[in-house]
């Protein structure tokens, strides 16, 4: 009995680990877009698309560790890799509805694997590349570089996407 406890124990132990793992390379990848994207946009908003395109895709390799891949998502995504996988989009759908009101959700996704979604909030700075009225610039730079956009016309403290990751349980 003693020995099924202790093992129950670290399978729970095992299991909270890897949550507690995954958020951590959710925060660090939001962290290293953020710095990223505040320096380019000092340049330029312009400058800030060209960084997003050339740059987010390899932070976020780089962010990833053994048996946790992370990335972003959204309904109305920028870079069409960006839209939301099954399992995410009952989620995603509840969220929108105002159904669901932690700051993060841990769903079993099959295969023996569990997905964490975050919200991303679209911060003031968000908006000179999300917002209902971007300069020319940028707005012709979004063109040339992400022809179907679907980014745009956020207001600050509206959810634009979401962070998630996967890892084995």
């Amino acid at each position: 009995m003693k020995k099924l406890l202790l093992l129950l124990t670290l399978c729970s132990f095992s299991s909270h680990a890897n949550e507690q793992e995954a958020i951590k390379v959710i925060k660090s990848l939001g962290q290293n877009l953020k710095k990223e994207l505040k320096a380019a946009i000092k340049i330029s908003p312009a400058h800030a698309v060209e960084v997003c395109n050339t740059k987010a895709m390899k932070i976020t390799k780089d962010a990833e560790l053994k048996g946790i891949t992370v990335g972003r998502v959204s309904l109305k995504n920028r870079n069409p890799d960006n839209y939301p996988k099954d399992w995410m989009k009952a989620f995603i759908d509840k969220y929108h509805q105002k159904k669901v009101k932690k700051p993060y959700v841990v769903l079993d996704i099959g295969k023996n694997k569990k997905g964490i979604l975050m919200p991303i909030k679209t911060g003031g700075l968000c908006l000179k590349c999300h917002g209902s009225h971007v300069d020319p610039k940028t707005s012709s730079k979004i063109s040339e570089l992400y022809p179907k956009d679907k980014a745009l016309g956020y207001k600050a403290g509206q959810i634009r996407g979401f962070f998630w990751a996967e890892y084995s349980k």
